[in-house]
């Protein structure tokens, strides 16, 4: 008689939910519905106070939803704010307004190897070759898991065919 699985741990049922109501809120975010974002936002920051990482990025978005909900443009200012903000603009196809508030956050947090990596291919895409590899380089010191990453992302696409890319994303020998 075959076994039933196991169910998740409750832990890993609560972070999964939490996740999937952080991703509706970005969605909506990116779609200026901002009332069904602050919604999402605020159910995280209410029932799940056990996830301080996506509580810390919920509360950013949250802000700037309120910021932007006046009708002004969203004016980030904290690291992950700034950070989160980029990321936003990048997965929208606005990269050199992405390029604009990743600088900022690396210039708050300069070995921070997600704010480098996402710095990086967002200068690939904005079509700033050599800033992309000098910040790509970068966040390979911080974490050489980001070698790999970048040779897969196709973020770095514009850069696949020159020879300082291929050299820096090549695997090591370990």
């Amino acid at each position: 008689m075959p076994r039933k699985a196991a169910p998740a741990p409750v832990g890993d049922r609560r972070y999964r939910q939490a996740v999937e109501l952080f991703e509706k809120a970005v969605k909506a975010f990116g779609r200026k519905d901002l009332d069904r974002a602050r919604t999402h936002l605020r159910n995280i920051i209410e029932n799940h106070d056990d996830q301080p990482d996506l509580l810390e990025r919920a509360r950013a978005y949250l802000a700037m939803c309120d910021r932007a909900g006046g009708g002004t443009p969203p004016r980030p200012r904290s690291f992950e704010e700034l950070l989160n903000y980029g990321v936003v603009l990048h997965n929208r196809g606005e990269f050199e307004p992405a390029v604009k508030y990743l600088r900022q956050a690396v210039s708050k947090h300069p070995r921070d190897e997600h704010a480098l990596y996402c710095l990086a291919a967002a200068q690939a895409r904005a079509g700033e070759g050599e800033g992309a590899l000098k910040t790509l380089r970068s966040a390979i010191h911080a974490n050489p898991a980001s070698r790999n990453l970048a040779r897969h992302d196709a973020d770095f696409e514009p850069l696949r065919g020159e020879e300082d890319f291929r050299a820096l994303v090549a695997p090591t020998l370990s």
